[in-house]
């Protein structure tokens, strides 16, 4: 199947998708758009982003960054809101394309996509800005003629004027021989100061450097640079400077915007590659490092049924054996990991699902020295729960209450689940409880315990927990942990109830 037959088939479900992700995740003024409207910009932004792809035309794209950006710009969109839904499409298609193509079809899919997004992107902001740029131009030189033509109008010109720069959502500003004569609310919000506290100011103290900027101005520049908020923190900003006249004497107007997200959202798209490519080699490496060890660890067993062994020997086996079994367990972490996680959900009863794990395990927790104590709320509603993935949370949660507690004067590991109905009767949450006598985890790491590849076990890759919380989170639930060093951990997971409709 080639890019363009892909993108063909799976039109109506990336559209919709798209449209989904658009009304959930981008930004209130999205969500409030009419779903029918959504879904026809989406629409023709996938077509045309399919028209450059695929027939090398640009005319339906760019004519839809005309229409777009006009809509967005009569709602009071932000460029970055926008550039991040276009961005979208490129997200869609990073997680896809991998399930359908490899090798060198894969790479020049994820090419050809990437090249078409940020042109579009690209094309979109300049357009965008421009004609942010054209009505910004057109009011400063409507109010510069109005200045030279009528001064007795002088007041309610420059009332109108700081009134429309107080309402937009960037940050403005006017200076002079780099100094601040002018700043709106925006700006204040941004630099955490009221607006009057800049005016006099030196512009240095606000933005890293832009002194030597400011000199290098002839008529209009653009430049990144990093601004300083009250607490000392920066962040990145976006300054475009225009040369104005205010007050009757040339100045300098600036228009700021914050580019953190932009920068984090680059930065994301990149990881986001970056992360695809090491998932592919993961999955690669540990499919044959697992049929290896599984020929491994049968080869052995039949020795070691028909070898006469000593004492000795025979321990040696079983070291073999339950290296392998450890192998085997962080290869299959790395494999979840690596996949793309889908869960067919149904009716089930958690209670039933903790005793069949705990039962599961029971020669682990045997062999541990450890007691399990069960207490299952006997009024628990059914949710709904995917079985097979349930057993991943299961078996890592109880495996690190073993890991945890084997130094552990008291081994005792109480598993609990409870019904914590909402107001109204017709939803609530349920949770399951792991708590462990264990040496507790320390508080710097517990925010970090469930991010990838950090682990506090010597042997451990970080992986574990990171599959936790993918499954919970498809589950629609959340997980937290709270420990004292020395005085065991408790894990608690949060699963979503709703009343079925009758």
């Amino acid at each position: 199947m080639d890019l363009c037959h892909f993108l063909r088939q799976e039109r109506e479900s990336i559209i919709s998708d798209w449209v989904r992700q658009l009304s959930q995740s981008t930004s209130d003024r999205y969500r409030k758009i009419d779903p029918a409207e959504l879904r026809r910009t989406v629409a023709m932004a996938y077509d045309g982003n399919y028209s450059v792809i695929c027939n090398h035309d640009w005319e339906p794209i760019e004519k839809f960054i005309v229409l777009i950006t006009r809509m967005r710009l009569e709602r009071g969109f932000s460029l970055s809101e926008v550039q991040k839904a276009f961005g979208i499409f490129r997200i869609i298609l990073l997680g896809r394309l991998p399930l359908i193509f490899r090798g060198e079809e894969l790479v020049n899919a994820l090419l050809v996509v990437n090249h078409s997004v940020d042109v579009t992107i690209n094309q979109f902001s300049e357009y965008f800005q421009g004609k942010h740029e054209e009505e910004m131009q057109q009011l400063l030189e409507s109010l510069e003629e109005k200045v030279r033509q009528r001064t007795e109008q002088l007041y309610n010109s420059e009332k109108r004027y700081r009134t429309l720069v107080e309402d937009i959502s960037d940050g403005y500003f006017v200076c002079r021989d780099g100094r601040l004569i002018f700043a709106n609310r925006a700006l204040g919000k941004m630099l955490g100061r009221p607006p009057a506290t800049l005016v006099g100011e030196d512009c240095d103290l606000f933005f890293a450097g832009i002194g030597n900027k400011l000199a290098g101005i002839d008529d209009r520049g653009v430049f990144e640079i990093e601004a300083r908020r009250r607490d000392g923190s920066g962040f990145p900003v976006e300054i475009e400077i225009n040369q104005v006249r205010y007050d009757a004497h040339p100045a300098l107007a600036g228009v700021c915007r914050d580019i953190s997200e932009r920068r984090e959202l680059a930065r994301k798209e990149l990881e986001d590659e970056r992360l695809l490519v090491i998932g592919r080699m993961a999955t690669v490496f540990a499919h044959e490092i697992r049929n290896s060890l599984s020929s491994i660890k049968v080869n052995v067993r039949v020795l070691q049924r028909k070898l006469a062994l000593d004492d000795n020997d025979t321990r040696r086996m079983e070291i073999i054996l339950r290296d392998i079994e450890k192998l085997d367990r962080l290869l299959r972490d790395t494999l979840l990991f690596s996949r793309f996680l889908e869960i067919s959900p149904h009716q089930c009863d958690l209670n039933r699902l903790t005793e069949q794990a705990v039962a599961r395990l029971g020669e682990l927790f045997t062999a541990s020295g450890i007691q399990v104590r069960l207490q299952l709320d006997p009024h628990l509603p059914e949710l709904s729960l995917d079985e097979k993935s349930m057993e991943i949370v299961f078996d890592n949660l109880f495996n690190n209450a073993v890991a945890a507690m084997q130094e552990a004067p008291r081994r005792e590991m109480v598993v609990a689940t409870v019904f914590r109905p909402a107001a109204g009767g017709d939803s609530g949450v349920v949770e399951l409880s792991v708590a462990d006598s264990g040496r507790g985890i320390a508080a710097a790491d517990q925010e970090k315990i469930f991010e990838p590849f950090f682990s506090t076990r010597q042997h451990g890759i970080g992986l574990g927990l990171s599959n936790v919380v993918r499954v919970v989170k498809q589950h629609g639930g959340s997980i937290r942990v709270a420990s004292q060093p020395g005085r065991g951990a408790v894990f608690t997971v949060s699963l979503p109830w709703q009343q079925e409709a009758e």
